[in-house]
């Protein structure tokens, strides 16, 4: 297949279906409740872009939205005088998550299910992310919290 073509069937056949695709992430941590611990939950939307000057398709993170229902402990368990309070999230953001070159564009097109293909990287790529969320604390600060992922499944 001539490069261009691969390109130009990447952009209209893959691109469009990962366009404000809905992901939902759960983390390993959990929030303390009063009875119960509850699984902290988001949902990423991306963006794929084509770059035909460069020859690779990118998918962007573009917005992370969860709530976080109880709270988050911070350091040791005896020392929870720092732990971080329930509150909605919404981040607007442009975080890289995924970049192929026209090889694995080619590999992803030749595959028998080709968007179902890319998902499966996409969903790799999202379980391997290392991301930083600044949410606030009980001591109205501030602090950058690793969202460690347990699973993610597309919508």
């Amino acid at each position: 297949m001539p490069l261009m073509d691969t390109i130009m069937e990447f952009d209209s056949r893959i691109s469009p279906v990962f366009e404000e695709l809905s992901i939902k992430v759960i983390s390993i941590t959990t929030a303390h409740g009063p009875l119960q611990d509850y699984s902290i939950d988001f949902e990423f939307f991306t963006q794929t872009k084509l770059n035909t000057f460069t020859k690779e398709a990118t998918t962007h993170i573009t917005s992370m939205h969860g709530n976080i229902p109880g709270s988050i402990s911070i350091g040791h368990q005896h020392q929870a005088s720092l732990f971080i309070i329930p509150q909605s999230v919404h981040i607007e953001c442009n975080y890289k998550l995924l970049q192929i070159d026209i090889n694995d564009m080619k590999r992803i097109l030749q595959h028998p299910h080709p968007t179902l293909y890319y998902s499966e990287w996409l969903l790799d790529a999202i379980k391997n992310a290392s991301i930083l969320m600044e949410l606030k604390t009980n001591q109205n600060t501030l602090i950058e919290w690793p969202l460690g992922i347990k699973s993610a499944v597309i919508l």
